[in-house]
Order: C-alpha cells, then structure tokens, then sequence
C-alpha cells in the first residue's frame, strides 16, 4: 500500500506540474501573439515588366523598397509577357483569379472596362491627385471619365539613332523619309571589306503581334493615313484603302525588299534582336520608344551618351503614340487602398526618375516631366515626340488592328502577296470588324 500511495502522490506531481507547464505556454503564446504584428498582406501584380531587362529588376527594387517602408506589405510579380497580356488577363478573369493589380494599356482598357473588372480610379484616388498628371494621359488613361489605369510611364515612339555616326558624317537627323532613306543607305555597309554587309542603316521590328504593330501604326500615320477614324458622320470607317496606304505599306516594304538596309531576319526580329544588334554597332536607326535606350546600354554601357532620339520623320506629318502604360487595380481585389498606396509610390517624382534613368521609361506627371534629366539628346527626340501623339482610338475592339496592320506587311515583306492583294485583305478584315462595332 505505502508503494501505491507514493507512486499516486508521484503521478499527481508529475500531472500538476505538466499542467503548469501547459498553462505556462498558452499563456506565454497569447502573451506572444499579442505582441506578434498582424499578418502580411500579400499584394499579387500581373506585370510586363518583369520579362523585361533592365526593367524588371528596377521595379523588384522598387517593391522591395516599398516592402521595407511598409514590413504589412509584401508584393508579389505574376509575370507575364507583354504579347501575351491582353491573353492572360481575359484567361484570369474567365476563371475569377484575378490578381490585385494588371497592367493595362489604352489599347485593352476599353475591353477591360466592358468586362466590368477594373476599378474607378477616379473615385478611389481622388480628382486632386490624378490633376497632377498630364491632362491627356488621363484621357488615353480613361473610359467614360473614369480612369481605368494609373499612368505609370509614356514610351511614345520615336526614332532613335547613333547620334556619334550622324554627327561624324555631318548628316542631320532625318526630318522625312527621303532624308531616313538617304542615312539607312549611307550607313548600310560593308565594315570590315569581306564582301559581306554587316552593318545596317535601319532596325525594323517585322514580328506580326502588338510590339510590331506599335511602331508601325504611327509610322502609318505620317503618311497621312488612319488606320481607324470616325467621319463627318460619326461613324467609323478605315482609310486602309487609300492611296497614301499604299505608298507607306509599300515603302515600308521595299527597305526589306528593295533597298536592303535592313538586316536578315526581318520577319523574326522583334524588339530583343533589334536592341542587341543595336548595342553590338550593327544598326545605325530603329523606331522604339524611349525604354531602348535602357536596353541597349545595359548590354553596352559604352553607348551611353552616344544614342540620340527624334521625333518619327514624315511624309504628310509626324506622329507618334503616347505609349502609355499603368496598373489598373481589378475590381474584386481586396486590398484596393492597400494597392493603389504601392501604384502612388512608383509615381513619385524620386522614383520616376529613377526609373528613367534605368529604364528610359518617360513619368506621367507634370514636375517630373520639367526634371532637366530629359533634356539631354537621348531624349529630347521622345519628349517633343508627345506632342504629335494621337488618342487610341474608343473602338472597342481596337486591339484587333494590330494583327490587321502586321500581318499586311509581313504578306508583302515575304512576298506571299502583292501590295494590292495585302491591302485589300487588311481593309476588308478591318470593314469586317467595324461591321461589328455594336
């Protein structure tokens, strides 16, 4: 009995005690999770940035300074390639996972906004904020006044040359396209005397999708030509069918075709090949917007100083997009304030030029614009550039003319059409698809 009674008495301080001790913890974990911060908010962003070079790791930078302003907040890149945006978004979307925040362009804000799936910014950041903006940047940024995305930065195209070349040969940048001309085949030759040309007056972007489309819709538009535009009317009609269409399709064409001033490839080479052929001196002028620049002396500092821009030259006018680009903050996120605060952060006039001088990327609002960091030759040419940049046009479907405009020339440039055979092709898919305009 006296060993039962003192194995029970051991049982009953060994119980006690784990009870102390238990109780010990839980309250030192309530203690602890008082103490404890509240759980991060994980902001999810679709962003084009993140394929891009020197872009990318800018923006991570960027997030990860404003992660350690804000240790509640952690943001996390979905990446997505810029051809395949307009894709994702309507595929994120259909399935109800869409992220915080999207990139979004003028061209798919309106389809954007027809899916009911961006918020209003002018309600959520205030008409006082957004009226430090440039006034039509908020108007390529809006749908029935409601700003769709925040203008992050402009990338009007221009014509960016080596402005070393121009200056050694004396020759001016080009004012028309006979000038382009002229200079594409001055600088198209033979370097090194092997009988082989290795070096080319013009860096075309031939790819059939909306970085192709990009340059040349504007290079269109200075031969006097819309690709879409309402009339007298006010009813949609293309001017496809004209005969300035012709002549811009045309020559366009023939520096492939005819004139050889540009280099092998032409229907491959997209916006990667063009910038490295440019930084490796294989290519005197290329139509891009001002991120180029940033491109290209990432890959070869050496070219810093020696790239200049100007304005696209003309046949009837100049012309340009404002290439804007933004965030819009999706209409079923859940942390809407939280978002739009970090979008707020990438516009400051601290950040915005530091993302200019990384990535080439023009700022959206008004003080930054008058910053003396854009005055220099590098971009110069994309500043007055925004003065000849048209509005996207507000037909629903606009982003569709992007494959209308490049597969035209692709159809010529490889020779499977004649320019007639293209065009009318390209007119008709484009009546096709006004036809439908509801």
């Amino acid at each position: 009995m006296k060993g039962l009674h003192r194995k029970f008495v051991l049982w009953s301080a060994c119980l006690l005690s784990t009870l102390l001790i238990v109780s010990g913890c839980s309250k030192n974990a309530e203690l602890m999770k008082d103490t404890q911060p509240n759980n991060k908010i994980t902001l999810r962003i679709l962003s084009v940035e993140q394929t891009e070079k020197p872009e990318g790791p800018a923006e991570r930078a960027l997030a990860d300074q404003y992660e350690a302003q804000h240790p509640d907040i952690k943001i996390e890149f979905i990446s997505v390639p810029y051809n395949d945006l307009y894709k994702k978004v309507t595929a994120l979307a259909t399935g109800g996972d869409l992220p915080d925040a999207f990139f979004n362009t003028p061209e798919f804000m309106r389809n954007s906004y027809k899916m009911k799936i961006t918020t209003d910014l002018t309600q959520l950041l205030g008409k006082e904020y957004i009226a430090a903006f440039y006034p039509n940047m908020i108007n390529e940024a809006s749908v029935d006044e409601k700003l769709q995305f925040l203008p992050w930065f402009a990338t009007p195209q221009a014509l960016i040359y080596r402005g070393d070349w121009f200056e050694k040969e004396r020759i001016a940048p080009p004012e028309t396209w006979d000038d382009f001309l002229q200079a594409a085949q001055r600088f198209t030759k033979d370097t090194n005397g092997d009988g082989t040309v290795d070096q080319w007056g013009f860096g075309m972007i031939g790819t059939r999708n909306s970085s192709g489309a990009a340059r040349f819709i504007p290079f269109l538009r200075t031969f006097g030509v819309d690709e879409i535009k309402k009339d007298s009317n006010g009813k949609w009609i293309t001017e496809l069918n004209k005969p300035q269409a012709k002549e811009a399709f045309q020559f366009f064409a023939d520096l492939n075709n005819k004139y050889g001033v540009v280099p092998p490839g032409t229907l491959e080479n997209g916006f990667p090949e063009i910038a490295n052929l440019m930084a490796n001196n294989k290519i005197a002028m290329t139509i891009s917007g001002p991120n180029a620049m940033g491109t290209i002396t990432a890959q070869n500092p050496d070219l810093k100083g020696k790239l200049y821009s100007a304005p696209l030259p003309k046949k009837e006018r100049h012309s340009a997009t404002f290439g804007l680009f933004g965030y819009s903050i999706s209409e079923s996120s859940k942390h809407k304030n939280e978002t739009a605060d970090f979008l707020k952060f990438l516009v400051t006039k601290e950040n915005s030029l530091k993302f200019n001088a990384i990535s080439g990327r023009l700022p959206t609002r008004m003080e930054v614009g008058k910053d003396q960091q854009l005055a220099s030759p590098d971009y110069a040419g994309f500043v007055k550039a925004i003065e000849y940049a048209f509005p996207t046009p507000d037909f629903d479907s606009y982003s569709q003319f992007n494959d209308i405009v490049t597969e035209a020339y692709q159809l010529m440039i490889s020779k499977s059409a004649t320019t007639d055979e293209a065009l009318a092709k390209a007119a008709g898919r484009a009546n096709e698809l006004i036809s439908k305009q509801k």
